[in-house]
């Protein structure tokens, strides 16, 4: 070592060189003339340095010393690589092709734009449609070196560029799907199924006749839907029916219950209520006189009899002592008198039953759940035979699949809506309810095949089987065929 020894001024050259192409205190400490420490090489730059910039010379010969020219004159060296996470002497563009897509991605200072980016990748865009891209920027430290040749730390943007593309002419990819091609050489023709032991039933739902009573006038508004039930009577009038069945609820019996306040205006409205429903259920008799007719108890129908056992027992069940055998003097076959047009009551609600085949069975219904399609589920949990009902004024379906022995079988639980009104006229919760007119129409054999179609009525019009039915006004007839009742009814 020659601490505290003079520098010669070929060692200060060789210093000032080295720092201006950006050598270590190492490498030029390797190339001096004399021993010098790193941390003497370095404390020398440090006074050279300072010495430059007044502009004196560090020479002991006194000669000035230009470190731009120095830089000139010095052959050029490769620049260091900033002290960062990227390289700057690459791009870092990351090319990913795949079948019809292309990714590109670059993360490059020099790279800036979407431009930059196809101009350095050389995407041809007659080929590639550029479907989005995104850029982002960001700050980087680096060191760099200054003037004097050392290693300063310094900020500098770096952006991050990615587009994606895909091809303007999509390209086969492996496996090729071909069109299928088949050539039939002919269509069979339909087969024909002896249809003759196909039979048709009707179920309709809970008409509810009854009467609003204008107490001012007399006049009577009804409860049931005289256009609805006239859709019904028509496709009735229509088809060849073995099994026509009411679902119950007959007569809405309003003023019968104790479960509502009784409004002044349903009183004396019952007669009324009784003829009127009498004349609709002929007409469905005499469309389908060969037919059988059935009507259910609701739980509509069963307020009479609820009314007697809670107020006059003695006349509960009380028959004419001629007819002993036949229906109650207080009940509705009784007053419907439907012994003269041969309709069976199915009474004993909520058990009452009528079954169409092995297969289905219809009833009137005791579950009712608030929301649409709850009713049916829950009836369909415990169901085995596909079952069509009434009460609850909605059209809902539910089916179920059981799997047996011998194979697996569907069953349909089918609520079928209503024939009353659904304009808020029907003593109720509230004016607005959820619920639909319609009737169910049933094909099916007595082995247990059958086939269950809800027909829909909307404003007195209904559309079944490639035909519509309209309603027809039927009030004067009404007034016409009732006017032997001896007595003038407001209808």
């Amino acid at each position: 070592m020659t601490r505290g020894t003079p520098w010669p001024d070929i060692d200060i050259k060789t210093l000032i060189e080295g720092k201006v192409v950006g050598l270590s205190y190492n490498q030029i400490r390797a190339q001096l003339t004399s021993v010098r420490s790193v941390k003497a090489v370095e404390r020398r730059w440090a006074r050279a340095k300072v010495v430059i910039s007044k502009g004196k010379s560090p020479y002991t010969s006194g000669e000035f010393v230009d470190l731009v020219d120095v830089r000139k004159r010095l052959p050029a060296q490769p620049t260091p690589a900033p002290a960062d996470e990227f390289d700057q002497s690459q791009d870092g563009i990351v090319i990913d092709e795949k079948d019809n897509s292309l990714k590109i991605f670059s993360k490059s200072r020099r790279i800036k734009t979407l431009d930059d980016l196809i101009e350095a990748c050389e995407i041809d865009e007659v080929v590639w449609l550029i479907e989005r891209h995104k850029i982002n920027k960001w700050e980087v430290g680096a060191k760099l070196p200054n003037e004097f040749g050392d290693m300063e730390i310094t900020t500098s943007p770096l952006f991050q560029v990615t587009a994606w593309m895909i091809r303007r002419s999509p390209i086969a990819i492996d496996p090729v799907v071909s069109p299928v091609v088949i050539t039939v050489s002919r269509t069979p023709k339909v087969k024909k199924v002896e249809s003759g032991a196909l039979l048709n039933a009707l179920a309709l739902p809970d008409p509810q006749c009854g009467f609003y009573k204008s107490l001012r006038t007399g006049k009577l508004t009804p409860f049931h839907d005289r256009a609805a039930l006239d859709v019904a009577l028509q496709i009735a009038q229509e088809y060849d029916i073995q099994k026509t069945i009411w679902l119950g609820d007959l007569m809405d019996l309003a003023e019968f219950t104790d479960k509502f306040i009784r409004s002044p205006n349903y009183f004396w409205s019952t007669q009324p209520a009784a003829i009127e429903c009498k004349w609709w259920l002929t007409q469905f008799v005499d469309a389908n006189p060969k037919g059988e007719h059935f009507a259910m108890e609701g739980n509509h129908d069963k307020r009479l009899q609820d009314q007697l056992i809670k107020h006059f027992k003695e006349a509960f069940k009380l028959r004419a002592v001629d007819e002993l055998e036949g229906a109650p003097l207080m009940s509705i076959p009784k007053i419907l008198a439907l012994h003269d047009i041969g309709m069976q009551w199915i009474e004993d609600y909520p058990n009452g039953e009528v079954w169409i085949n092995d297969q289905l069975v219809c009833e009137h219904g005791a579950t009712a759940r608030a929301k649409s399609g709850a009713t049916v589920s829950a009836m369909a949990v415990d169901a085995t035979v596909s079952r069509v009902f009434g009460h609850t004024h909605r059209l809902e379906c539910a089916t179920k699949t059981i799997h047996e022995r011998t194979g697996a079988r569907t069953v349909k639980v089918w609520s079928m809506g209503c024939l009353c009104r659904i304009d808020g006229v029907v003593p109720g919760v509230k004016e607005r309810q959820n619920w639909q007119q319609a009737l169910g129409f049933i094909e099916y054999l007595p082995t247990g095949e059958h086939e269950i179609t809800p027909i829909e009525i909307h404003d007195g019009r209904a559309i079944f089987r490639g035909k519509i039915y309209e309603a027809r006004d039927r009030v004067e007839q009404l007034k016409d065929d009732t006017a032997g009742t001896k007595a003038e009814w407001n209808w």
